[in-house]
């Protein structure tokens, strides 16, 4: 089954179109890497699916339920608030740039949406997060703020919170592309084990390699379309469109 549909989406910042016809889906389990050059909408599909962003039109599905359709105008109709708050419990966000409450402890962080948007007990809450935390290495940092953090160690707190909630699919929109190298693969092997126990994921990242080996079908993106998607080894080494080439060679080069 169809965790995400994504149909035909349209975007637009005034005269500009960033998204442009964009459609493709995600099963149950499976991981989904985003690749392209900057500015080819990549993080912009991210924050329409993540109801930061509205679409002009096309629609979006998530685990059967319809987020937005477009009606016989060819606009956009959201479903209702009550649903748009339901379906948006079904999906988790990790940002690059980590978006931590630097004023919560590590703890605080994690156990504050469980409790204030799913009603949890505080000890509840706690009993969930302190078992992320220990799965991220961070069981000892429960008391400490983001700034006695590194940026991987931030990073990993970011995603225990993501997962606090349950999330049906989690996006990572560059998740690594704030850390240096050597905090980069902290993250990579987080991700890698939540790839390895079949939670499903949508993936924009620049780790070409990291992509190719994690993922199950990757998307590349340019100029706010989907050039070419299929199998890693599809697309990485017998790619059908030249632009795809291209950015594999320039990246290569690189």
């Amino acid at each position: 089954m169809a965790i995400l549909e994504v149909k035909n989406i349209l975007k637009a910042f005034g005269d500009n179109n960033v998204l442009n016809d964009i459609s493709f889906s995600v099963g149950a389990g499976e991981v989904v890497a985003i690749i392209g050059p900057s500015g080819s909408g990549k993080s912009t599909l991210l924050r329409c699916i993540n109801q930061f962003e509205t679409i002009d039109s096309g629609e979006i599905i998530i685990d059967g339920d319809t987020m937005v359709h477009t009606d016989e105008s060819g606009c956009a109709v959201y479903a209702d608030k009550a649903a748009l708050r339901r379906m948006r419990l079904k999906i988790g966000l990790v940002f690059q740039n980590f978006n931590l409450f630097p004023h919560f402890s590590v703890l605080r962080n994690v156990t504050e949406a469980p409790v204030s948007v799913l009603g949890l007990s505080k000890r509840e809450a706690t009993d969930i997060a302190m078992k992320l935390l220990k799965k991220m290495g961070l069981e000892e940092k429960a008391s400490q703020y983001p700034y006695q953090l590194s940026g991987g160690q931030q990073q990993r707190v970011s995603i225990a919170r993501a997962m606090a909630l349950s999330p049906k699919i989690l996006f990572f929109d560059e998740p690594t592309s704030a850390l240096d190298p050597e905090l980069t693969g902290e993250i990579l092997k987080v991700i890698r084990a939540l790839a390895e126990a079949k939670m499903t994921m949508v993936i924009v990242t620049h780790e070409m390699l990291f992509a190719r080996d994690v993922a199950d079908k990757v998307i590349f993106m340019d100029d706010g379309v989907i050039v070419e998607q299929g199998l890693p080894n599809q697309v990485f080494d017998n790619p059908k469109e030249e632009r795809t080439r291209q950015f594999l060679l320039r990246y290569s080069q690189g």
